[in-house]
């Protein structure tokens, strides 16, 4: 890196710490900084519905699948170390599907306590923001 792109970056830093902290009264609006946190509730909705019917119903599916072929395969080659093998990888996968579901489970639980958590941390900063004394005095009891 060049001394004078070092230069340049440093100054590009320095002015966006100087414009200060920025209050929006409303989505949209304010000094075009880096855009606002937002929540998709519907998009979150749909998100946790398909974690709680559709992708379980499809993990089933697609960790049964190999199910019979497997054991089939382990009785045919039993005795053999290519049926050992199978069954050992069986099980492996069964465990993979298990971890998945358990993940899957996971995420939905984090999905549904997101839009909860950030509407408390909204309320949070609100209130403490509604504790700020205005005036020539900031900060201190008149």
């Amino acid at each position: 890196m060049a001394w004078d792109e070092w230069e340049q970056l440093k100054a590009d830093a320095l002015a966006r710490r100087q414009n200060g902290m920025r209050l929006d009264s409303a989505a949209g609006t304010g000094t075009g900084g880096p855009p606002d946190l937002k929540t998709n509730e519907t998009g979150n909705d749909t998100a946790v519905k398909a974690l709680q019917d559709e992708i379980p119903r499809g993990t089933d599916k697609a960790g049964s699948h190999a199910d019979e072929s497997s054991a089939t395969a382990v009785r045919e080659f039993s005795g053999w170390q290519t049926g050992s093998g199978l069954k050992a990888a069986h099980a492996e996968w069964q465990l993979q599907v298990k971890n998945l579901k358990a993940r899957l489970g996971q995420d939905k639980a984090a999905l549904e306590g997101s839009h909860r958590h950030l509407q408390y941390v909204d309320y949070g900063v609100g209130s403490r923001t509604a504790r700020i004394k205005a005036g020539p005095h900031q900060g201190h009891e008149v």
